[in-house]
């Protein structure tokens, strides 16, 4: 144990200077910098509380008056699904040069281009906190079982992440196909809707076929409602992401090292 310390460290020095490096490198591409943290989820709530809320009428039902925090609740976490497994998918790819050049870690790669991305996403924390605040939701011990859905939902975003990576370097369309199918689950996961609104005959196998499905109420009902999870399907998500992470696992440990050659 003793003579694995200095190694831990060094790993860990490693994957924190990548990931500030990949932080830092989003900020100088871009005009505004940091900003665009801010820019962005705001900008995504105010066009999904203009169309959902108002021209479709959505605010009508159980969300009521409140449906931007609402749908706040669900885009935050989706964000952070959606950008870090994006990021983690490409991470082979978007650190080509290292790879080739230097003895680092696969997985210290992979993981620092999810981290980057998680911190990226942590802008949307004030915008909710400033939602709380607004809409005068009460705080709740419902609240200290937000890590419960948090820890799944981070396993998922790392068990996508093994298993896109190494597959979007040996199939170079699939980036376009993963964009796709985000648009396609962002619509079939309840982000702007309740999970109410699946008729109650399908529900069950709706939330049983959704691994976000159970995460994004089991973030969203201690946020807004003051009520913890709904078991049975933060369950299943948490059944999908041990799944898909054993899964994501063997495929990076069996296939990383072939990709790395193609780079």
């Amino acid at each position: 144990m003793p003579a694995e310390s200095p190694r831990a460290q060094r790993n860990f020095a490693t994957f924190w200077r990548l990931t500030l490096a990949s932080v830092q490198g989003f900020s100088d591409q871009r005009l505004l910098g940091w900003i665009w943290w801010l820019i962005d989820p705001l900008a995504l709530i105010g066009v999904y509380a203009l169309v959902f809320g108002v021209i479709l009428g959505v605010r009508e039902g159980p969300e009521g008056a409140a449906y931007p925090f609402y749908m706040t609740c669900a885009l935050v976490p989706w964000r952070w699904f959606s950008a870090a497994t994006r990021r983690g998918g490409a991470a082979f790819q978007s650190n080509a040069a290292l790879l080739s050049s230097t003895l680092v870690g696969r997985r210290l790669v992979l993981s620092s281009q999810v981290a980057a991305a998680s911190l990226e996403c942590l802008v949307g924390i004030p915008v909710l906190l400033v939602f709380l605040l607004v809409y005068d939701r009460s705080v709740t011990s419902a609240l200290l079982w937000l890590p419960l859905p948090l820890l799944v939902l981070g396993t998922l975003v790392m068990a996508v992440s093994f298993i896109l990576c190494p597959l979007m370097v040996m199939l170079p369309d699939l980036g376009n196909a993963y964009e796709v199918f985000l648009r396609v689950l962002f619509f079939l996961t309840p982000c702007v809707y309740s999970l109410e609104r699946i008729p109650e005959a399908t529900r069950s196998l709706y939330v049983a076929l959704n691994p976000l499905a159970g995460v994004i109420e089991g973030i969203r009902r201690p946020l807004f409602d003051g009520l913890p999870p709904l078991w049975d399907a933060l369950g299943w998500s948490a059944a999908w992401a041990l799944l898909l992470l054993l899964v994501g696992h063997w495929m990076f440990r069996r296939l990383g090292n072939d990709a790395i050659r193609m780079l």
